[in-house]
């Protein structure tokens, strides 16, 4: 008796394995369409960010830094004065090394001819959009000899991109049943659905060295923020 018992429970630990392994071959088998939509919607940027700073030199680190101390409190100073709050400047990136005299390599010479170079990078958030262009002319003219990384933003992003992604779905569908109607076929139920992360900046600026000291008068024009939402849906085909 005891040795039937346990065969009955084999048997249904087995059907109750078995019975999930059947159930993803259903699914494996059936017909599918994978099919992506997409969506983009403009918006007007209203904020920007943008980072600048000094690089400077110096026999010891003390003496570099000091250098870099008087720049980066000039270039401060003169950001505030355009109606930068101190609060939306904040340091981004520093970092001190010591670099030899490429000219002389393989020497004593580059050694002794070497620097020390001392990097401090601010990120400036503007947010009246319309400073963008007198922001960068302070910072220049305050000594800032690197300036990069500007990007307009959109303080709807957020929000736009949740309509967005409702509109990749409904062009992923509309998609869909053309296609399964062109094989006389029908949708069914979404099997599996997901979204493609994906974020482009509009605008790219770069000025390092004496081009950055030059930069004056720069003339900035905002943009567009592209709010762009892409899925990946795949439908049940009847």
């Amino acid at each position: 008796m005891k040795k039937l018992i346990s065969i009955a429970l084999t048997l249904a630990l087995m059907l109750s394995l078995a019975l999930p392994a059947l159930a993803e071959n259903d699914v494996d088998d059936m017909s599918k369409l994978v099919i992506t939509g997409n969506a983009i919607i403009s918006l007007e940027a209203d904020t920007a960010t943008l980072e600048v700073g000094a690089q400077t030199r110096g026999k010891t680190v003390a003496e570099a830094n000091q250098e870099n101390i008087k720049v980066i409190d000039a270039i401060i100073a003169e950001v505030e004065k355009v109606g930068v709050e101190k609060k939306y400047i904040t340091t981004s990136n520093y970092n001190v090394y010591f670099e030899q005299d490429h000219s002389v390599m393989g020497t004593a010479q580059s050694l002794i001819n070497g620097s020390f170079v001392v990097n401090n990078m601010l990120r400036i958030k503007i947010v009246d959009i319309a400073k963008v262009s007198a922001v960068i002319d302070a910072a220049s003219a305050a000594g800032a000899n690197n300036i990069y990384g500007l990007n307009f933003q959109s303080s709807k992003y957020a929000e736009t991109y949740l309509e967005a992604l409702k509109e990749a779905v409904t062009d992923a569908k509309t998609k869909a049943e053309v296609l399964a109607a062109a094989n006389g076929m029908t949708l069914g139920r979404v099997l599996k659905a997901e979204s493609i992360d994906t974020y482009s900046p509009n605008y790219s600026l770069n000025f390092e060295g004496p081009a950055a000291k030059e930069a004056m008068d720069t003339t900035i024009l905002s943009g567009n923020v592209l709010v762009n939402a892409i899925v990946t849906i795949t439908y049940e085909l009847k």
